[in-house]
């Protein structure tokens, strides 16, 4: 139950996001004049991108997740989902986006931090927070410079 629910608020948050963008890109472009008129492919597209993408490289991740960060056991991981799937519901309702993989990291740093502080491995938790700030700012690097670089085509 506690899979599903994540699962649930996992698309409907990463999926909204992505559809919201390419909504405003059929918008930009003329296809369509207004939110409303979304096509029904765009979330049928964003869902099944999600569903497969988790099935194809989501097994590493929840390796990951399960292990490097802190051990996790069945019930521990039952926790976990369940308040990560309860904080995206909370964030979906709000209208609120936040990453789904900060979710479920600060739940399973949270189960962690029950048993001890020190069975979280801080040091790859401190890594994560680095490339979670980085993200941001490389990202509009990158997007800057491919505009410089299209600007000429």
């Amino acid at each position: 139950m506690s899979s599903a629910a994540f699962s649930i608020g996992h698309g409907g948050n990463d999926a909204q996001k992505v559809m919201g963008i390419i909504t405003a890109a059929l918008i930009a472009g003329g296809q369509i004049s207004t939110f409303e008129e979304m096509p029904n492919w765009v979330p049928i597209a964003c869902y099944a991108a999600i569903g497969l993408g988790t099935m194809s490289g989501g097994w590493k991740i929840v390796k990951t997740m399960g292990t490097r960060i802190t051990k996790v056991t069945p019930f521990e991981g039952v926790a976990a989902e369940t308040a990560g799937a309860l904080t995206l519901f909370l964030t979906e309702a709000l209208k609120i986006p936040v990453s789904t993989t900060h979710t479920i990291t600060g739940a399973i740093m949270g189960v962690g931090a029950t048993k001890r502080l020190s069975a979280v491995r801080w040091g790859v938790t401190i890594n994560l927070i680095w490339a979670w700030i980085l993200t941001i700012p490389i990202s509009a690097l990158l997007a800057g410079f491919v505009y410089w670089i299209m600007r000429f085509f």
